[in-house]
């Protein structure tokens, strides 16, 4: 396949109303000159030589049209008990209103969307900030398209009890579209929040999702950030999740793939002073035709250190897994301490799983690890649970469940926890 330029792929990339071109003008003419000088990538590209790209090519995808809401849209199923004031909603990219509810904050504290305070200094001097991606085409789209988005910033020693609750829903609509959500949280020194990311298609429609997350966490800034991808299976899902950490602070992102056709995420935390700890895990249940591509980078720049990655993969029928995991310490960066793991477990004689665990390392005094797995259910682990009673399907179903158990019991909100177990048992019982 020849190279496709960005501009003839995403038509309509510069066709944002004024109000929108206006907001973060400086940020979206950066962005436009980008992508003039960038090519879409391929399989001859080294990053992109496992993932077949045909779902975002064989479209045209058009722009939603800002302003379009479905009010009428019953979304009460896909509310968390626990972020019932804390909540904001996003239907096709455009901001809801209606359907978000944000009470009895902290003082201080902002949860609201982008263009309520796109003249905030907190937002005009992070947004775009760390967003590092080079030679990409998605950072820059998003940069160029995205109408709204989230923003959230919580002041100097400030504990937000409840899970802030990010809803993206997506619906069916004539043609092909693209949506780009945006995420800036910046966490003052000693704050705390849980932030808990969906990505829901409502139907079986084709889009293009390309959302842009960037956490800046300063001196002892804590953070949970659950994603769970339930898109469309006929949609493709190209996500960019920076964080970048300064002084003891934690930065803990569970990332969750159960939808799309194809999904590529590439997740980086940032070490930018000494003494952080922050954690990179995933779990990927995926079937069918499906793709879940995996990209992170464990950027570690000063010394001490702490890091964990834990990315477990099970693929049935003829879906595909993609994992290429980096851990990076630079030189003078003494006193790392890196883990990191890719578990991936085969339950259909057609599937296919690629994974390149790397490190790169410039310092001498660390300590760092990694490896990947790769394999069946074992024909004597299912035997002994079929000895106990169960039926050889049931046998399978548990030790899949077991094996994905891990992930899930790492979310920090018991909502949360409770869906993706019944996702999990969901995959497992599927024919």
């Amino acid at each position: 396949m020849s190279k496709v330029s960005t501009k003839e792929l995403i038509h309509t990339y510069v066709q944002l109303p004024s109000v929108y071109r206006e907001n973060f003008e400086e940020l979206r003419l950066q962005a436009k000159e980008s992508l003039e000088n960038t090519v879409f990538p391929t399989k001859k590209d080294e990053e992109w030589r496992f993932t077949d790209l045909k779902s975002i090519t064989a479209n045209k995808f058009e722009s939603v049209k800002s302003g379009i809401l479905q009010v009428s849209l019953e979304l009460n199923k896909y509310h968390l008990p626990e972020a019932m004031n804390s909540r904001l909603v996003f239907i096709n990219g455009n901001f809801s209103p209606i359907h978000s509810s944000v009470e009895g904050m902290p003082d201080g504290v902002i949860v609201s969307n982008l263009n309520n305070f796109s003249e905030h200094e907190q937002l005009r001097s992070h947004l775009g900030a760390i967003t590092n991606y080079e030679d990409d085409v998605f950072v820059p789209l998003n940069d160029v398209n995205f109408q709204d988005g989230t923003f959230i910033y919580v002041p100097k020693q400030t504990f937000i009890e409840q899970p802030i609750h990010i809803l993206n829903v997506f619906t069916d609509l004539e043609n092909p579209y693209f949506v780009t959500p945006r995420v800036l949280f910046v966490g003052e020194m000693y704050s705390k929040a849980t932030i808990i990311e969906e990505h829901i298609g409502l139907s079986n429609n084709v889009y293009l999702n390309i959302p842009v997350n960037e956490f800046r966490l300063y001196s002892g800034a804590h953070v949970h950030h659950a994603r769970i991808q339930r898109d469309s299976k006929n949609a493709s899902h190209i996500s960019r999740p920076v964080a970048m950490l300064d002084a003891h602070a934690e930065y803990h992102s569970y990332t969750i793939c159960l939808g799309a056709k194809l999904f590529r995420n590439e997740p980086r935390v940032i070490q930018n002073e000494e003494e952080v700890d922050f954690t990179v895990d995933g779990l990927v249940l995926i079937d069918g035709e499906q793709i879940a591509d995996t990209h992170s980078v464990m950027d570690h720049r000063f010394s001490h250190g702490n890091s964990h990655q834990l990315h477990k993969v099970v693929v049935n029928d003829q879906a595909h897994s993609i994992f290429n995991g980096k851990i990076f310490v630079a030189k003078d960066a003494q006193k790392i301490d890196s883990f990191q793991e890719n578990r991936n477990l085969l339950i259909s004689d057609t599937g296919k799983v690629n994974t390149k665990p790397q490190l790169e390392i410039f310092a001498d005094d660390v300590r760092c690890s990694h490896g990947a797995t790769i394999g069946q259910l074992q024909d004597e682990e299912v035997f002994y649970l079929q000895s106990r009673g169960l039926t050889e399907q049931k046998s399978r179903e548990l030790l899949v469940y077991a094996f994905a158990l891990e992930s899930v019991e790492s979310m920090a909100v018991k909502s949360v926890e409770e869906l993706l177990l019944k996702e999990v048992i969901a995959y497992t019982n599927r024919d």
